[in-house]
């Protein structure tokens, strides 16, 4: 891996986090001229991340006006939290044909420390991988990573979030699919049903 690459995915890795932490308000211009003085490097490998960045939905580029952090809409948001649900019920309906569902992945147990999001991502990824498809997880990864800055937020207005999820984790590890499915289904429709508050939060006043 060359120096200029190696500071791309540097720089790609550190702009990412901060957009799923919502650290950069929807909206704001992201200059790389000023990351590159920031970081002490060339804007070039600055402006290459940037790009990845757009290209994967994360940031969005206008024509001489540079990068800029996109506001939520709710349309998107729904078909967020739509994708994630419908390629879950793909991965669940494949554990069910397995001829021994149980040597299916387990959840590891949860660390009291990690947030919530981050646990739901975890357990959900797991999940997926009942599907034993490279493309479909390829897809479901993406959808789950531009979900984290909603899911960020719904323990703000869902006060059992925690119990839910433990209840969908030790339904993957007895693999009962019936029970998980219906649980997934769950989840998905009080989200959806929080998608106006969640979005009006993240764009902010």
């Amino acid at each position: 891996m060359t120096e200029q690459v190696s500071i791309t995915q540097r720089i790609y890795e550190t702009q990412l986090e901060k957009l799923l932490s919502g650290a950069i308000a929807p909206g704001t211009r992201i200059d790389a001229n000023v990351i590159a003085d920031a970081e002490g490097v060339s804007p070039t490998p600055v402006r290459c991340a940037l790009h990845r960045l757009a290209g994967a939905g994360f940031l969005v580029s206008h024509a001489k006006e540079g990068f800029f952090t996109p506001r939520c809409m709710e349309q998107d948001l729904r078909q967020s939290y739509d994708c994630c649900a419908a390629l879950l019920e793909i991965a669940i309906g494949r554990g069910e044909e397995q001829p021994d569902p149980k040597s299916s992945n387990v959840v590891p147990d949860a660390d009291a420390k990690e947030a919530i999001a981050l646990q739901t991502e975890k357990c959900f990824r797991e999940i997926m991988t009942l599907c034993a498809n490279s493309r479909l997880l390829e897809l479901f990864d993406r959808a789950n990573l531009h979900l984290r800055p909603a899911r960020r937020l719904e323990d703000r207005w869902i006060a059992n979030a925690e119990a839910e999820l433990r209840r969908i984790q030790r339904s993957l590890q007895l693999s009962a699919f019936t029970d998980l499915k219906k649980q997934i289904a769950a989840y998905h429709r009080r989200r959806q049903r929080l998608v106006a508050k969640i979005v009006a939060h993240l764009n902010g006043p």
